[in-house]
């Protein structure tokens, strides 16, 4: 274990960065973690709440944010790290960027939406003496480090028996009519399935899919890729081409994929055995193996480049 402090920031809604902050705790002796996500935030006074109505008024920027995430800065006081990293470098202020750089020796970001999903992404990158992308087109445009997604939890022991052919989920927008094409391609083929749209707030019914009305978190997610032996990974197509951890959850559970993102068999890992690629504009057909053969599992040395500790490995050498 390494005599450093480490300062490590998300905004994780599902869970994805806790296996990150497990690996980084059994490398460095002091790690502080705060998931910007969970912070609570309530107005102090009415005038604090009508500051910061007239400054988004005329900025468009949320003052709000400013006050909730300047409790992360008011925690750590004026603690210096050896490292700090930083997931949604977006969400805060230039100044409290600034904050975080002037108590770091070094000062990481990671990317895991486009510039093209998160336009502000762009605007912070020279805060940080690297930035590392999943996206190549970013990568390309703005000189950043690639890097994929990672598989965030440990290689899992066998599991439970599958018991649907297919698991999807994902939120209430575009993308939901090619998730209806593919169930009406599942229903027509005798296909069993479970694929979950979260709307948040309001439940809303539907013949294809099962709509939700809270968000599903990840441990519940990896209780359904434990049931199913293929996961769906319908991606923001046209705005970002970067492959999401549902690719990845897929390769850590041994079950097939079936996805949009085309840029997927330039990867290492693809293999046509395992990996279906669906076009969202154009009639669905899956070969029928694809269904009836077993899984083929990854080679090792390359599963083991998608571990937590190998994507920790480059974002921190």
């Amino acid at each position: 274990m390494e005599n450093k402090k480490v300062l490590f920031i998300t905004f994780d809604m599902s869970g994805y960065y806790d296996g990150v902050h497990d690996e980084l705790k059994r490398r460095y002796q002091t790690v502080d973690y705060y998931n910007t996500a969970a912070i609570k935030f309530k107005y102090k006074n009415v005038f604090q709440k009508v500051s910061a109505f007239f400054y988004k008024l005329f900025t468009g920027k949320k003052l709000k944010n400013y006050y909730k995430y300047s409790q992360v800065i008011n925690s750590i006081g004026g603690r210096k790290y050896d490292l700090t990293l930083v997931i949604r470098p977006d969400v805060f202020f230039d100044s409290q960027l600034e904050t975080f750089k002037s108590n770091s020796n070094r000062f990481i970001a990671y990317y895991h939406d486009s510039i093209n999903n998160i336009k502000r992404k762009k605007d912070v990158i020279h805060f940080f003496d690297k930035v590392y992308s999943y996206e190549k087109k970013d990568v390309a445009d703005y000189n950043l480090q690639f890097i994929s997604n990672f598989i965030y939890f440990d290689k899992p022991a066998g599991g439970p028996d599958s018991t649907v052919d297919g698991f999807s989920v994902m939120s209430n927008d575009y993308r939901v009519s090619t998730l209806k094409n593919l169930a009406a391609y599942f229903q027509k083929n005798n296909k069993t399935y479970e694929f979950f749209v979260m709307n948040d707030g309001k439940l809303l019914t539907d013949d294809l899919v099962t709509f939700i009305d809270k968000r599903m978190y990840n441990n519940q997610v990896v209780e359904h890729i434990k049931k199913a032996r293929i996961v769906v990974d319908i991606h923001k197509y046209g705005v970002q081409d970067g492959l999401t951890f549902r690719v990845f959850e897929a390769m850590g559970f041994r079950k097939k994929l079936i996805t949009t993102n085309k840029d997927i068999v330039n990867y290492d890992f693809y293999n046509p055995n395992n990996i279906v690629v669906i076009d969202e504009n154009q009639e669905i057909d899956i070969p029928a193996s694809f269904f009836e053969t077993p899984y083929e599992d990854v080679p090792v040395e390359i599963y083991n480049k998608y571990t937590v500790a190998a994507w920790l490995d480059k974002v921190t050498g």
